[in-house]
């Protein structure tokens, strides 16, 4: 009866090594016949807008920059107005949208000009490719902000194609300079960058 005993479990335990050899070869063959797509790199496109030094020449690198800087503009009193060109050039893999903000600190306008200063921005085409805003090349306004609003709610300037310039008048205007304002001065800067 012992023997009859061991025997069957020795049977068993065969039984259960041999299934579980059977289950692991099953599972080995299901998980070695596969096929592999190996070594992928992700690089994300460039985002880079530039400005063009020079109007009145072409994009190559050496006219290129990330910062222009600024002018100063005095004798400001109401009715003021002075145009200020600008070209940007999208050197980045893919079309971008971009919008222009205003970018100051109040601690750098402390008599509030920001309420009085204005800007009306025009796309413009410099057909001749000369530098100066010729008749005929200034398109439609996308309106005229306080600097207020144009940090708020800034201009979108729209799609920007990869590789291509796009010209720019800012319309600088001055109303409401009261004699509280007279004499005073501000900083501001002026952003141009790419819609998140």
């Amino acid at each position: 009866m012992k023997i009859i005993k061991i025997k069957s479990r020795i049977r068993r335990l065969i039984s259960f090594l041999l299934a579980g050899v059977l289950i692991s070869g099953v599972a080995f063959a299901a998980l070695s016949n596969k096929v592999l797509l190996k070594g992928f790199a992700f690089k994300t496109a460039t985002v880079e807008l530039k400005f063009l030094k020079d109007l009145s020449i072409g994009s190559f690198s050496e006219n290129l920059t990330s910062e222009i800087s600024g002018v100063s503009f005095d004798g400001i009193s109401n009715g003021w107005a002075t145009d200020y060109l600008v070209k940007i050039h999208n050197t980045s893999s893919n079309s971008l949208q971009v919008k222009s903000f205003a970018n100051y600190t109040t601690a750098e306008d402390p008599a509030s000009l920001r309420y009085s200063l204005y800007v009306e921005v025009f796309p413009w085409n410099d057909i001749n490719n000369n530098g100066v805003l010729d008749e005929g090349e200034l398109g439609t306004s996308y309106g005229v902000k306080n600097f207020v609003k144009w940090k708020t709610e800034g201009f979108s300037l729209g799609d920007f194609e990869t590789n291509k310039t796009y010209g720019y008048v800012l319309r600088f205007t001055a109303d409401g300079i009261t004699d509280s304002k007279q004499g005073q001065s501000g900083n501001f800067d002026f952003e141009f960058g790419v819609l998140n």
